[in-house]
């Protein structure tokens, strides 16, 4: 088995598991999940395509950019940029020091989904990493979480909503920061 850490750029990583398969399959689960996903990835041709078959059900999905690290993924009409890389513990302190966020932070949709469960009011207290809401999407639940420590100042979202890639969801006043954000 092998384990990455996946992070989007706006300061939010999650760990998967990764056990290959016969037939080039694999199975992918969220670390600390005991749900785990068959996936197959297939290139159409030369184009940057490529079909997805996430628990047999296929995705399209265009990688327009790839790097060392990552790639510019078009899942539909939305564009993610995705690093990815193999996990190990001077990664995550790395990853740690890299994002300490300031000031008032807003909790942006990763992707296109359904708010399944919102764990957070405004004026609670969270805890960098904590869980702030549950959202579907692809047929996944995906946990979002808290980026910093600090205090929740908006929450945006309710379950059974749909959302945007993008779109804010929750917004937390980082410990520390004084009204206007600053230190």
């Amino acid at each position: 088995m092998e384990k990455f850490v996946v992070s989007d750029g706006n300061g939010s990583a999650a760990t998967y598991e990764i056990e290959r398969l016969a037939g080039g399959e694999v199975r992918v689960r969220r670390e600390g999940s005991d749900t785990w996903h068959t996936a197959q990835l297939e290139a159409v041709g030369n184009s940057g395509l490529f079909l997805l078959l996430l628990d047999h059900r296929p995705v399209e999905l265009y990688i327009q950019e790839r790097g060392r690290n990552g790639a510019v993924v078009t899942i539909g009409r939305h564009n993610l940029k995705y690093e990815v890389e193999r996990w190990r513990p001077s990664l995550l302190r790395r990853q740690e020091s890299r994002r300490r966020p300031t000031g008032l932070i807003e909790v942006t949709a990763p992707m296109t989904g359904t708010i399944v469960e919102v764990g957070c009011a405004v004026g609670d207290r969270v805890e960098q990493g904590q869980v702030l809401l549950v959202m579907e999407s692809m047929k996944m639940n995906n946990e979002i979480r808290a980026p910093a420590t600090g205090e929740v100042s908006a929450v945006e979202v309710a379950p059974g909503q749909r959302v945007n890639a993008g779109q804010v969801m929750v917004r937390i006043r980082a410990a520390g920061a004084d009204e206007t954000g600053n230190h």
